[in-house]
C-alpha cells in the first residue's frame, strides 16, 4: 500500500512539472516569437536605408567624374546626406502622433 502512495505522489509531481514546463515554454516562444519580428522590422528599416546609402554614392560618384574630385563636393554630400537624415525623422515623429 505504501508504494501505491509513492507512485501516486510520483505521478502527481511529474504531472506538475510537466504542466508547468510546458507553460514556461510557450512564454518563451511567444516573447522569441515577438523578438522576431521586431528584429525583422528593424532589418527591413536598414535594407531601406543601405538603398538610399547606395543611391547617395551614386550620385556622389556621378558628381565626381562630372567635375572631377573637389573638397567642396564632399563637404556639400555629407552636410546633405544628414540634412536628409533630420528630414526624415522629423516626418515620421510628426507621422507617429
Amino acid at each position: 500500500m505504501d508504494t501505491l502512495i509513492h507512485a501516486d505522489i510520483f505521478f502527481f509531481v511529474t504531472t506538475v512539472v510537466v504542466v508547468v514546463v510546458g507553460i514556461a515554454f510557450t512564454v518563451v516562444l511567444i516573447y522569441l516569437a515577438k523578438v522576431l519580428s521586431d528584429i525583422k522590422t528593424v532589418t527591413q528599416q536598414v535594407k531601406e536605408e543601405t538603398i538610399l546609402f547606395r543611391e547617395d554614392i551614386k550620385e556622389l560618384r556621378s558628381d565626381v567624374k562630372k567635375e572631377g574630385f573637389r573638397a567642396e563636393r564632399i563637404f556639400m554630400f555629407v552636410r546633405n546626406m544628414f540634412k536628409r537624415t533630420g528630414t526624415r525623422s522629423k516626418k515620421k515623429d510628426a507621422s507617429n502622433k
